[in-house]
């Protein structure tokens, strides 16, 4: 149960409260950890009205707050990580303001302090939160929906991932032997059929039976296989429920698994100004240093979510190199292809297409196959 604080200072700024609602405003910075969380709360001035740490719950946290000081509180601030999304979801159920801040940013911000406890991080967060929100970035919090899309976005990613270097372990595997499995083999019976016939002539030529080793492999790339297929089952199904999405797939090379890996990472347009923002946020932007004369251009930023990221790029190489449909989209990426070469401007592909699809959303219009 949170303890009710009694000391002088926080009675004073109580009471001038009670009399005066627009004094005895509190900024909370929480230094969020996996059991415990540091909490300081300050003024106006930035004096520390009280620190303590507890347990990071937000009911807990929300009644200490309550309890110690009423309706004063003028924002919640934290970094943003694994825990924060919890807390700061549940804190703001309870009509708490709460920023969530990037967490780099943050970092570097703290970091010109003398020492790093939890407690110094906690007061700076709550410094930053009463005055440097104008100046840090603070990180959009998804909703439950959008979090479980994206849940089985990564775990359909990790789950072909595991089958695919288990598959190259094998083929690594085999050759030591002088085995060679074909490449192409894209379901999982194919590639057993073929690691098989190369383990019976292995067993023949030298007398070494690797069967007992290879085949419990096999068997759990063909249960990866299968998980991962009933993943891509349901996605399918809720891109085709929702409008947007049906709009993203109608762009050649733009599946279940594109859309809503975009969809999800944007889930509110309308926190983007600029269509030329989505590129940036996505990390499909190069990176620029400008100090004095020299201007230096870099490859992309790589900042935004990786997932969607690799997503629309391998979206733009479908394009490119996997699709017979015509669209004036696809016939500027050829031709940048040859100028600048293929890796590069599927990356350009991929940035515009991300642009395309958040005017498509955001306008309401579908894909235009043909540019005016």
């Amino acid at each position: 149960m949170a303890k009710k604080i009694t000391n002088p200072e926080l009675l004073a700024l109580r009471a001038s409260a009670e009399a005066d609602p627009t004094r005895g405003r509190v900024w909370v910075g929480l230094d969020v950890g996996l059991k415990s969380t540091s909490v300081c709360v300050i003024d106006a001035e930035s004096k520390v009205l009280h620190q303590c740490s507890m347990k990071s719950d937000p009911t807990e946290i929300g009644r200490y707050l309550r309890k110690n000081f009423t309706s004063n509180v003028v924002c919640i601030g934290m970094e943003s990580g694994g825990t924060s999304v919890h807390l700061a979801t549940h804190l703001r159920r309870q009509r708490f303001q709460v920023a969530v801040l990037d967490a780099l940013q943050v970092h570097r911000v703290l970091s010109i302090r003398r020492n790093k406890t939890d407690a110094n991080d906690a007061r700076g967060i709550a410094e930053i939160t009463r005055t440097g929100r104008d100046y840090l970035t603070e990180v959009y919090v998804k909703s439950a929906a959008c979090f479980e899309i994206r849940a089985q976005l990564v775990m359909r990613q990790r789950l072909v991932q595991q089958r695919l270097q288990n598959e190259a372990m094998i083929r690594g595997l085999l050759r030591v032997y002088g085995g060679r499995v074909e490449a192409g083999a894209r379901l999982p019976a194919t590639f057993r059929e073929r690691v098989v016939e190369q383990l019976l002539q292995i067993q023949d030529r030298d007398d070494i039976n690797l069967r007992p080793r290879i085949l419990p492999i096999l068997d759990l790339c063909a249960r990866l296989h299968a998980d991962a297929a009933r993943i891509e089952a349901e996605l399918d199904a809720l891109a085709h429920e929702n409008p947007v999405c049906r709009r993203f797939m109608e762009i050649p090379s733009v599946g279940a698994i594109t859309a809503l890996s975009f969809f999800t990472a944007i889930e509110e347009p309308a926190r983007f100004r600029r269509c030329d923002d989505v590129a940036a946020y996505l990390g499909l932007t190069p990176r620029v240093y400008q100090s004095g004369e020299s201007l230096t251009r870099g490859s992309i930023s790589k900042m935004g979510n990786r997932l969607t990221r690799t997503h629309l790029v391998n979206a733009a190489t479908v394009m490119l190199s996997g699709t017979g449909t015509f669209s004036s989209l696809k016939d500027w990426g050829i031709r940048l292809a040859k100028k600048i070469g293929f890796h590069k401007a599927r990356i350009a592909v991929a940035r515009k297409l991300a642009v395309i699809m958040f005017d498509i959303w955001r306008d309401g219009t579908h894909f235009q196959f043909k540019a005016d």
